[in-house]
């Protein structure tokens, strides 16, 4: 029985379970630490400062359009992987 158990559980697919997202911060009176209510709020802002680029406004856009269609994400050293 303990076999036929064993190899049942072999063979379930597995889901991953839901992981909460926290985000960190190293000194709470940091004074270039900004917080949003949301992600297209923090977007909107990135857009506003110079030293951002277009091209790395529209790769965050782009990911985030991504990550709204995925249910699970893989991220490796700050990189999504797919």
């Amino acid at each position: 029985m303990r076999t036929i158990k064993k190899l049942t559980n072999l063979f379930k697919k597995m889901k991953p379970k839901p992981a909460p997202l926290l985000i960190i911060k190293k000194d709470v009176d940091d004074v270039n630490i900004k917080e949003y209510k949301s992600i297209e709020e923090a977007i909107a802002d990135l857009e506003n400062d110079p030293n951002v680029s277009a091209i790395k406004i529209e790769k965050l856009r782009v990911s985030l359009k991504n990550l709204k269609n995925k249910t699970s994400v893989k991220i490796t050293n700050g990189e999504i992987v797919k």
